[in-house]
């Protein structure tokens, strides 16, 4: 295994410090042989593909070296029958090898060991892509239900890390293909994932592959768009535009007050943003239904002046003024 991916941690730490029960005859902390026909593959095991030519490779190996790290098996099904836990790829070579038995580790673990198990033997594989590297901590943090700390801490990872890997998650279907086809990097992925236009960012994905950018002009190309609106490619034709903002989209929360302040003023509202900030619009249609707004308020509309118009404009919209009409509730 490559020592770059190896978590260097052991199935201990990785839950969380609870060792599995031992085995009565002490068979835990000893290597066993055990004939290849009494084991048995896990279903679950997230590596579906195993390629015929490197197995090949692995059982010539195997036929002058033998098998240098035993496999984790757990009992299963029967008397003196185990599941693997972590090795089939050894086992399938042993196999063409022509080996009777092999050695094993014998744990008792749970379900949820066994897929845990599965899922860091997945990531310690030498040829684990970023997108592959990144769906195998998903499912591990998911089966054992911890938060990115948590899964960063047992892992031996920072926090950052595994953040990041986890982001690529976030990429078009597009971008995971082309990063599992070699055509871009995880570095690559950060520059799009800093364009929050989903046409933008193809856009971007597009050039780097067909100009193939490095990740420096990619980064450049992805700062320019968040500065103009516009890629730098893009810009050559006309002057570039101002970035318009993104709409936040609106919590549960908020969809509630706006329908609770329709009720109880009698008037159209529409509330933008968010808890921390935001706006509130009031609408009314004549004036009868200003003062009736107003009553409520407790304001009175004041005396007419030069610029008591504009500031009644400024408080309360006119409902032909009012924004995206279409969010508002009766």
């Amino acid at each position: 295994m490559s020592s770059n991916k190896g978590l260097g941690r052991g199935l201990d730490a990785l839950f969380g410090g609870s060792a599995p029960k031992q085995e009565p005859q002490g068979q835990e902390s000893a290597v066993n042989l055990v004939p290849v026909s009494s084991l048995r593959p896990n279903p679950n095991q997230p590596r579906r593909h195993f390629d015929e030519a490197a197995l090949r490779e692995l059982a010539d190996s195997i036929k002058s070296q033998g098998i240098i790290q035993p496999l984790l098996v757990r009992p299963h099904g029967g008397e003196n029958t185990y599941q693997i836990v972590a090795g089939e790829r050894r086992w399938r070579a042993a196999q063409l090898a022509g080996l009777k038995e092999v050695p094993v580790f014998v744990r008792e673990l749970s379900d949820k060991e066994v897929m845990a198990a599965a899922l860091i033997e997945n990531l310690q594989r030498e040829d684990l892509n970023p997108i592959e590297e990144a769906e195998a901590l998903q499912a591990l943090r998911d089966a054992l239900e911890l938060t990115q700390e948590e899964l960063a801490s047992r892992l031996g990872k920072s926090r950052p890390a595994i953040a990041n890997a986890l982001r690529l998650l976030q990429l078009s279907a597009g971008a995971r293909a082309d990063i599992q086809a070699g055509l871009l990097s995880a570095g690559h992925a950060r520059c799009l994932l800093g364009i929050d236009n989903a046409m933008a960012s193809d856009a971007l994905r597009q050039r780097i592959i067909s100009h193939k950018l490095t990740v420096r002009e990619a980064e450049d190309a992805a700062a320019y768009w968040r500065g103009h609106n516009a890629l730098p490619w893009e810009a050559q034709d006309g002057e570039p535009q101002p970035r318009t903002k993104t709409p936040r989209k609106k919590s549960a929360q908020l969809k509630t007050l706006q329908v609770n302040l329709s009720q109880s003023l009698g008037c159209k509202t529409q509330v933008s943003g968010d808890e921390n900030s935001g706006r509130i619009a009031l609408a009314y249609a004549s004036r009868e239904e200003l003062d009736m707004l107003l009553a409520k308020l407790g304001v009175a509309l004041p005396e007419a002046q030069n610029d008591a118009n504009n500031e009644t404009e400024t408080h309360v919209q006119p409902a032909a003024e009012t924004q995206d009409t279409s969010d508002i509730s009766d």
